[in-house]
Protein backbone atom coordinates (compact mmCIF):
# COMPACT_ATOMS: atom_id res chain seq x y z
CA UNK A 1 0.00 0.00 0.00
CA UNK A 2 2.81 2.42 0.84
CA UNK A 3 4.39 2.14 -2.62
CA UNK A 4 1.07 3.22 -4.18
CA UNK A 5 1.18 6.42 -2.14
CA UNK A 6 4.84 7.00 -3.06
CA UNK A 7 4.09 6.41 -6.77
CA UNK A 8 1.13 8.79 -6.65
CA UNK A 9 3.24 11.43 -4.88
CA UNK A 10 6.01 11.13 -7.49
CA UNK A 11 3.52 11.31 -10.38
CA UNK A 12 1.83 14.43 -8.98
CA UNK A 13 5.24 16.04 -8.42
CA UNK A 14 6.31 15.28 -11.99
CA UNK A 15 3.13 16.71 -13.50
CA UNK A 16 3.39 19.80 -11.26
CA UNK A 17 7.01 20.48 -12.29
CA UNK A 18 6.27 19.91 -15.98
CA UNK A 19 3.36 22.34 -15.93
CA UNK A 20 5.39 24.96 -14.06
CA UNK A 21 8.28 25.14 -16.54
CA UNK A 22 9.88 28.51 -17.07
CA UNK A 23 9.91 29.90 -20.58
CA UNK A 24 12.68 31.96 -22.19
CA UNK A 25 11.52 35.56 -21.66
CA UNK A 26 11.97 36.28 -25.39
CA UNK A 27 9.14 33.82 -26.17
CA UNK A 28 6.63 35.30 -23.73
CA UNK A 29 3.85 37.40 -25.24
CA UNK A 30 1.57 37.57 -28.27
CA UNK A 31 2.73 36.37 -31.70
CA UNK A 32 0.70 36.91 -34.90
CA UNK A 33 0.85 35.62 -38.48
CA UNK A 34 -1.10 35.86 -41.72
CA UNK A 35 0.89 33.02 -43.34
CA UNK A 36 -0.41 29.65 -44.46
CA UNK A 37 -3.95 28.79 -43.39
CA UNK A 38 -4.20 31.75 -41.00
CA UNK A 39 -5.89 35.06 -41.46
CA UNK A 40 -4.77 35.90 -38.82
CA UNK A 41 -3.54 33.39 -36.24
CA UNK A 42 -2.23 34.39 -32.83
CA UNK A 43 -0.19 32.45 -30.28
CA UNK A 44 -0.08 33.60 -26.67
CA UNK A 45 2.82 32.22 -24.62
CA UNK A 46 2.85 32.76 -20.85
CA UNK A 47 5.88 32.79 -18.51
CA UNK A 48 5.08 29.42 -16.97
CA UNK A 49 4.59 27.63 -20.29
CA UNK A 50 0.88 28.09 -20.93
CA UNK A 51 0.06 28.42 -24.63
CA UNK A 52 -3.15 29.62 -26.27
CA UNK A 53 -3.90 29.63 -29.99
CA UNK A 54 -6.44 31.79 -31.82
CA UNK A 55 -7.46 31.60 -35.48
CA UNK A 56 -9.33 34.63 -36.79
CA UNK A 57 -10.25 35.55 -33.21
CA UNK A 58 -11.64 32.11 -32.27
CA UNK A 59 -9.86 29.97 -29.70
CA UNK A 60 -8.47 26.68 -31.00
CA UNK A 61 -7.77 24.11 -28.28
CA UNK A 62 -4.08 23.39 -27.67
CA UNK A 63 -3.74 19.66 -26.97
CA UNK A 64 -0.05 19.87 -26.08
CA UNK A 65 2.68 22.51 -26.09
CA UNK A 66 6.37 21.98 -25.39
CA UNK A 67 8.97 24.71 -25.06
CA UNK A 68 12.14 23.67 -26.89
CA UNK A 69 15.77 24.59 -26.12
CA UNK A 70 16.41 26.51 -29.41
CA UNK A 71 14.38 28.47 -27.93
CA UNK A 72 11.10 27.64 -29.59
CA UNK A 73 7.79 25.89 -29.10
CA UNK A 74 6.08 22.81 -30.53
CA UNK A 75 2.28 22.91 -30.48
CA UNK A 76 -0.32 20.23 -31.24
CA UNK A 77 -3.80 21.61 -31.91
CA UNK A 78 -7.22 20.01 -31.60
CA UNK A 79 -7.99 18.22 -34.84
CA UNK A 80 -4.36 17.21 -35.29
CA UNK A 81 -2.66 20.33 -36.66
CA UNK A 82 0.94 20.81 -35.54
CA UNK A 83 3.29 23.82 -35.31
CA UNK A 84 7.08 23.48 -34.92
CA UNK A 85 8.49 26.97 -34.27
CA UNK A 86 11.89 28.44 -33.36
CA UNK A 87 12.82 31.96 -32.34
CA UNK A 88 14.99 33.87 -34.84
CA UNK A 89 18.35 35.32 -33.78
CA UNK A 90 16.83 38.81 -33.75
CA UNK A 91 14.07 37.52 -31.39
CA UNK A 92 11.46 39.31 -33.52
CA UNK A 93 9.92 36.23 -35.17
CA UNK A 94 8.94 32.65 -34.45
CA UNK A 95 9.50 30.72 -37.67
CA UNK A 96 8.92 27.12 -38.62
CA UNK A 97 6.31 24.83 -40.10
CA UNK A 98 2.61 24.09 -39.82
CA UNK A 99 1.37 20.61 -40.65
CA UNK A 100 -2.37 20.15 -41.08
CA UNK A 101 -4.09 17.00 -39.85
CA UNK A 102 -5.33 16.42 -43.40
CA UNK A 103 -1.84 16.64 -44.96
CA UNK A 104 0.87 14.04 -44.84
CA UNK A 105 3.89 14.86 -42.69
CA UNK A 106 6.05 15.57 -45.74
CA UNK A 107 3.96 18.59 -46.79
CA UNK A 108 4.75 21.19 -44.17
CA UNK A 109 3.75 24.83 -44.75
CA UNK A 110 6.31 27.48 -43.76
CA UNK A 111 4.94 29.98 -41.26
CA UNK A 112 6.36 33.04 -39.47
CA UNK A 113 4.83 34.65 -36.39
CA UNK A 114 5.82 38.21 -35.51
CA UNK A 115 5.86 39.60 -31.97
CA UNK A 116 2.89 41.94 -31.41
Amino acid sequence: MKWYVLTLFLLVGFVWSASAQQVDSRLVGEWETHDGPCSPCTISIQEKGGVKFYQAGSTIEVIAAQVTPEPGVDIILAGGGKLDLSLTKSSKSLVGYYTSATQNLASKQPVAFRHK
